[in-house]
Formats: C-alpha cells, sequence, structure tokens
C-alpha cells in the first residue's frame, strides 16, 4: 500500500471513532457525497482496509467496518503524519510557533465572518 490520501485517512478515523456505520451516514458524517464516500470506500475494501456487509435491517444499505488491516493502515499514517508536523514544526522557535498562533486565530475570525 503506497499511503493514504487525506480523504482516504479521515474515513477510517471516522470508522476507528464510531465503529460499524452504514454507508450514508459515514457520507454525512465527512460532509461528501454519498457517490464520492462509495468510490473511496470500494477502494479502501479492495485494500482490504474496511469491510462492507449488508444491513440487516435495511437490505438497501451497507454497512461499513474498519479491518484490523485499516487499523494497522490508519495507525501507521497517523503516526507518520505526527513525525511531519514535529519536523516541521519541530524547528520553530517559541516566538515563532506564538506568532504563527496569532495568524491562524487571524485567519479563524476571518473565515468565521465570510461564513
Amino acid at each position: 500500500m503506497g499511503g493514504l490520501s487525506l480523504a482516504r485517512t479521515k474515513v477510517l478515523q471516522v470508522l476507528d471513532r464510531r465503529g460499524t456505520v452504514r454507508q450514508s451516514v459515514l457520507a454525512q458524517e465527512l460532509g461528501q457525497a454519498p457517490r464520492s464516500v462509495t468510490q473511496s470506500v470500494e477502494a479502501l475494501e479492495r485494500e482490504g482496509l474496511v469491510e462492507r456487509t449488508a444491513d440487516p435491517h435495511d437490505g438497501r444499505s451497507k454497512l461499513v467496518r474498519l479491518t484490523p488491516e485499516g487499523t494497522r493502515a490508519l495507525i501507521s499514517g497517523t503516526a507518520a503524519g505526527e513525525q511531519v508536523l514535529r519536523e516541521v514544526f519541530g524547528a520553530m522557535g517559541a516566538e515563532q510557533l506564538g506568532n504563527l498562533d496569532q495568524l491562524l486565530d487571524v485567519l479563524r475570525a476571518a473565515l468565521s465572518g465570510a461564513s
């Protein structure tokens, strides 16, 4: 497996947090169109990272769950991402990090006002 995209990582994170869910609930939680989530889930299923089964309460729906391989991929991807963040932000001093924090606050406020 050549690494996870951000979109696929988000799918795995939701499944890790929520457990087995309907595919429609997964799409809603991710704020994505059901068709986009279906494509991501199908790709993750081909890689053995998730498993889909029929919903016993609604034959039209699919339940999605993380597989043990999916859990390992999520852990590995999370560790790699944290390492990158340490490398990027670890090079910054306390003053630079404080300035970055202030800039992010300004951006957050501007984005809140725009929506």
